[in-house]
């Protein structure tokens, strides 16, 4: 359990919940009628997905697909 914990990228848990508090408070003002609001709220979207598709790749298994290719040169 303690190992999960100190494998956890907490800066870019950190940038989630802080895009997340963002992108709400700028969807709210752009509903408000804020026009200027839609490019925080865009900015602030596409922050999150982004740390949240980097948290989801770190906590995947390596698959191996960067090893270099041995069908040319087979081990001797």
């Amino acid at each position: 359990m303690l190992s999960i914990v100190r494998n956890v990228r907490w800066a870019s848990v950190l940038t989630v919940v802080v895009a997340g508090a963002f992108t709400l408070v700028a969807l709210f003002a752009a509903l408000r009628g804020r026009p200027w609001a839609w490019v925080i709220f865009g900015l602030s979207a596409a922050v999150l997905i982004r740390e949240v598709r980097y948290l989801q790749r770190d906590r995947r298994r390596h698959a191996g697909f960067d090893a270099p290719d041995r069908r040319d040169n087979p081990p001797t």
